[in-house]
């Protein structure tokens, strides 16, 4: 079956379909929003003073001034309107912030994420640098995402040191005090870094050694992989990215430039805690993965792309059924993601276009560490899939627009059917916890580091995508899958497994 000629050129051809929409998927940060004027020909119309000053006729200038400014006021009104609705905009930013150790003032105007590793001495003297900066410039930030370079135990022992270090308010202490032991991460050595800045020792270690602390670094990861960081240290100064090792005076003449821009929005009238998303929208250019892949060797190409195989289990299935199937879908979500509450009118949209056509749509739970109601909603819909309408429940949950709390919850299992009076008990029992613990393993051990991540017939897509992007792909693998069940007469779950196994094959040059 691997030396088929036929399956081989379909392998082929998907996996130039995926180095086209490489860059794609770099731009899952960034919104698609419908048009909202055009200009051309026509004849011209005088508008009279009072039309041009009139709040209509200002929309009418900002929109069609030019493609760029109206892409941008679009942006803003959808997010301004989120804003006050006091919803998150982090779904909406190419460089969410919650979850990130903070140092400074929450709404401050200017934001600088910095992705640092613990042993990298470029980071430690760009550490001296920020502190040289919060103590001589107000309205700027701090945010720290994890990017370790190797996966040496000492060095993740001491991110994960530092990780449960920020459960309990020491952040930053504890950063000082691990650039102050250059390298030296012994285990001694942290606990007592962990005594000297005043932790509680004993919920220190107990806090390191749970799995929510390779969670924190998995996100921050996925985080940094999104924006293109290849290095440390990676610097984003609302959006700006600052790559390596920077002369202190230079990095300050950033930060004063950013400054500046940040007051003239301030003197404008948009709000203190409003203005560094819109710089961060205005100034964040993603990296150009087409002209990377050029320069890179050829091989790359094939093995780019991760292929794993996921088994179906007990999830919940939509779309074709196990026997019919011919592309599985397997989607790994959390209830409280952003991101995952757009991908999921993608999902739903191929089930639609493509269940008749043999595809299956697979559910598994991936609740976010930093999503504190994640953990809940999945509970509830496990217990909501024994006893209800699970895909009434996903529906509802997506559109709670984050309220989950255990009220609201249990109002959202009601509505899906589930006509139980346990609901608490049951969404806390071992049974619940231990299917999504389960699908969380699963997910890691397949190397998914955030939400949303596809698995088309095993191919691993991370991010936002819409079901035009997908089409080639599932085309393909429909394509691929008639020709594997005829040359290896094999069907339902048998011809899932040698689907991902041709996928797992990297492409003849």
């Amino acid at each position: 079956m691997r030396d088929n000629d036929e399956a081989r050129e379909h392998m082929m051809r998907h996996m130039r379909w995926m180095k086209g929409a490489a860059g794609a998927g770099a731009l899952l940060g960034a919104m698609v929003l419908g048009a909202g004027c055009a200009s051309g020909g026509g004849a011209a119309v005088e508008l009279s003073t009072e039309q041009c000053v009139s709040e209509q006729g200002q929309r009418f200038l900002t929109y069609c001034a030019s493609p760029r400014a109206a892409e941008q006021a679009r942006r803003y009104e959808v997010m301004e309107r989120a804003r006050a609705a006091g919803e998150s905009v982090d779904a909406m930013i190419p460089l969410p912030t919650e979850g990130a150790a903070v140092w400074g003032d929450l709404d401050a105007p200017v934001t600088v994420q910095v992705f640092a590793d613990l042993r990298c001495g470029y980071c430690a003297r760009g550490h001296q640098t920020l502190k040289a900066m919060m103590a001589s410039r107000e309205g700027v930030r701090v945010l720290y995402r994890f990017w370790p370079l190797s996966e040496d135990a000492e060095l993740e022992g001491a991110h994960r040191a530092l990780v449960a270090a920020q459960a309990q308010g020491r952040f930053w202490e504890y950063l000082e005090a691990i650039y102050e032991a250059r390298g030296e991460f012994g285990e001694r050595r942290l606990e007592a870094m962990a005594a000297r800045v005043g932790l509680d020792v004993a919920r220190w270690r107990e806090d390191r050694d749970g799995a929510y602390t390779e969670q924190v670094i998995a996100r921050d990861r996925a985080i940094g992989e999104r924006v293109g960081v290849q290095g440390t240290p990676t610097y984003f100064v609302n959006g700006t990215r600052v790559v390596g090792a920077v002369e202190p005076s230079e990095w300050m003449a950033v930060i004063d430039g950013e400054l500046e821009a940040a007051g003239a929005l301030l003197d404008a009238g948009v709000a203190a805690e409003a203005v560094s998303w819109r710089r961060t929208l205005e100034n964040y250019q993603p990296v150009n993965w087409q002209e990377i892949a050029e320069v890179e060797d050829e091989t790359a190409v094939g093995e780019g792309f991760e292929v794993a195989y996921i088994p179906v289990g007990e999830s919940p299935v939509k779309g074709a059924s196990a026997e019919d199937a011919r592309v599985t879908v397997v989607v790994f979500s959390d209830f409280q993601c952003g991101f995952c509450e757009r991908a999921r009118h993608t999902w739903d949209a191929l089930v639609e276009r493509y269940g008749s056509q043999g595809l299956r749509l697979v559910y598994k739970h991936y609740p976010l560490p930093s999503h504190t109601r994640a953990g809940h909603a999945a509970a509830a819909s496990v217990v909501v899939e024994d006893g209800g309408d699970f895909w009434k429940m996903h529906d509802l949950l997506f559109e709670a627009g984050g309220d989950l709390s255990d009220e609201r919850l249990e109002a959202m299992a009601g509505e899906a059917g589930y006509e139980g009076d346990d609901l608490y008990a049951r969404m806390r029992s071992d049974e619940v916890t231990s299917r999504i613990q389960a699908d969380v393993e699963v997910g890691y051990n397949a190397g998914v580091q955030g939400t949303p991540t596809f698995f088309i017939n095993g191919i691993k897509l991370a991010g936002a995508w819409e079901v035009d992007e997908l089409s080639p792909l599932i085309d393909d693998q429909l394509e691929l899958a008639g020709v594997l069940a005829e040359l290896a007469e094999a069907e339902g779950e048998e011809l899932y497994r040698a689907l991902v196994e041709v996928n797992q094959e990297p492409p003849e040059r």
